[in-house]
């Protein structure tokens, strides 16, 4: 029976570790031979191995706010929650890889790696040829696509991991039953998450994120300055893209009326907003805007760290 694992967190940090196999490291070494200082130098070696623009701000706060050695502990844990050693794993949602690098290295697994932004997948693969250059043994392959519809064999794998991931997914049903398909029998799939609706603090900051991203040029150019210059290069505020997705409907509106449909479409993408552009017009129905999912891109689906 194939079983699904969610967890938190800080249940994650809290497992007990167990016993881990012998996984290769740099040069040939196992783990256990592996010193921390070296295996510091592995993921520092691939951290560093790209200059793409976005990557470059991602690890700004690499060896400062981030601390290496907890991330290796963690991610020692991670694979015995999830029984991934000397497996074949795919991560969703992978980022720039750091994770994928983690797994192979601490868990010994072959990791297929893969994240729906091209400028993600195009830092990690150059990062991945920078580590081989350098002897580190990582057994990644970087894979652009959408989870929902990425040409995978069916029951490939021997678990999945995803971290800080979900929260943005266009559709979870879609995600998740891709990923029980791509599941061998008896597989693990660890999911990690903190963007939640009961922490008042970090509830509330992420609504005036939301609300900043939705309306804010200034909030929109500074993601595109300080964030990912590649990512968001031609980015917009979400209201913005959704106005000119009704007024490209064809169907005349007066500025109230527009204003009215903009607020009201918010969490729905392209083909949603047209159908209500339609509806508005004929009985003037406004559709109700969902409370914890609304900060959405209409044309991709993305969502802005939604809260589960």
């Amino acid at each position: 029976m194939r079983r699904l694992l969610c967890d938190a967190v800080g249940a994650i940090l809290g497992c007990s570790t167990g016993k881990m196999r012998s996984p290769l490291g740099s040069g040939g070494k196992t783990l256990m031979q592996l010193s921390r200082a070296e295996m510091r130098q592995v993921i520092t070696d691939y951290v560093h191995g790209s200059d793409h623009p976005d990557l470059v701000v991602y690890r700004r706060d690499f060896g400062t706010k981030f601390d290496l050695d907890r991330w290796i502990d963690t991610m020692e844990k991670r694979c015995n929650l999830g029984q991934f050693q000397g497996r074949r794993v795919l991560e969703v949602g992978c980022g720039f890889g750091w994770d994928a690098a983690g797994l192979s290295l601490i868990g010994n697994n072959t990791v297929v790696a893969t994240d729906i932004l091209p400028s993600m997948i195009d830092g990690a693969r150059e990062c991945i040829e920078s580590s081989t250059a350098k002897g580190h043994d990582l057994k990644v392959e970087a894979r652009q696509g959408d989870i929902c519809s990425l040409e995978l064999p069916d029951a490939s794998f021997d678990g999945i991991y995803s971290s800080e991931a979900v929260e943005h997914v266009h559709d979870l049903a879609a995600m998740f039953a891709r990923c029980y398909q791509l599941l061998k029998p008896g597989g693990r799939m660890l999911i990690i998450n903190d963007s939640n609706r009961w922490n008042s603090e970090f509830r509330e900051a992420t609504l005036e994120m939301w609300k900043e991203r939705d309306e804010s040029w200034e909030h929109t150019k500074w993601l595109t300055a300080e964030i990912r210059p590649v990512e968001h290069a031609n980015a917009k505020p979400y209201a913005a893209m959704r106005e000119e997705i009704i007024r490209e409907s064809g169907i005349e509106f007066d500025d109230t009326a527009i204003s009215e449909l903009v607020a009201g479409t918010a969490g729905m993408i392209r083909p949603g907003i047209l159908d209500a552009a339609t509806t508005y017009k004929r009985d003037r129905i406004l559709p109700e805007r969902p409370k914890f999912s609304w900060c959405r891109n209409p044309e991709t689906g993305e969502y802005a760290e939604r809260l589960l």
